[in-house]
């Protein structure tokens, strides 16, 4: 699992305007393109004093609708020798191999780092996570893989990484996602029996459960929920 540093304030506005013109942007949308991303000035207010203008050599304007299409266009030339799953700046590469195969996934890692540099663009080392899913009985083989390296350096083999939300485990489990689930859920619904003590309406409580509470519960929940009884029995007391 690759994270970019600080991906959407990277972005070097003639590479992305190059790009769009690759892929036959009419000049007319290129014209109205650069004038989103050149020449944009900005500043910082505290109080009622504002400090000196400046002036951002790259990067999108973050709560822009155009900005993360942006973003997407500029990641899409990223290709790599195994399979590769992108998600705005959350680029996770997988590969399936058996105990007597050579791992190849290196070598695209390497693709990548070196995409990264060509694109203006750096890889997090520290945010970047490498798991290892394996059901050999051999509890040595996962020590046996060598560890993916980006300039030199290690990516972190872990045993629970999350991915878009959903926190993966190297047995296929979902027993850390959904401590972290209740955990979290634990405590909105705390809150809601405050507010239920200070004399809330039944009416409110419910938009309160409805919008802090259940998404908790059921974000990705097709993945996980059938075979797990302590969310429902947590679902339930929110009901």
């Amino acid at each position: 699992m690759l994270d970019f540093s600080k991906a959407f304030d990277l972005i070097n506005h003639h590479l992305l305007l190059d790009k769009l013109q690759s892929y036959g942007l009419p000049a007319h949308i290129l014209r109205w393109m650069a004038t989103f991303l050149l020449d944009r000035a900005q500043r910082v207010k505290i109080g009622n004093e504002y400090s000196h203008s400046g002036h951002p050599n790259g990067g999108v304007p973050q709560g822009t609708l155009s900005g993360p299409k942006c973003f997407l266009v500029y990641i899409n030339d990223l290709r790599t020798t195994v399979p590769l799953y992108k998600y705005v700046d959350d680029s996770t590469l997988f590969e399936i191999c058996d105990r007597n195969d050579v791992s190849v996934i290196q070598e695209s890692v390497d693709i990548a780092a070196r995409w990264a540099e060509q694109n203006d663009m750096k890889i997090n080392l520290e945010k970047s996570k490498e798991i290892i899913i394996s059901f050999a009985q051999d509890g040595n083989f996962r020590s046996t893989i060598p560890n993916i390296k980006i300039d030199g350096r290690d990516i972190a083999q872990v045993c629970h990484a999350k991915l878009l939300g959903v926190t993966i485990s190297q047995d296929l489990t979902w027993n850390k996602h959904v401590d972290n689930i209740v955990k979290k859920a634990s405590k909105r619904l705390y809150m809601l029996y405050q507010l239920k003590r200070a004399g809330i309406t039944q009416k409110d409580l419910v938009s309160v459960y409805v919008s802090v509470v259940r998404p908790v519960l059921e974000y990705a929940c097709p993945v996980w929920h059938n075979i797990c009884l302590t969310i429902l029995k947590l679902y339930k007391k929110g009901h």
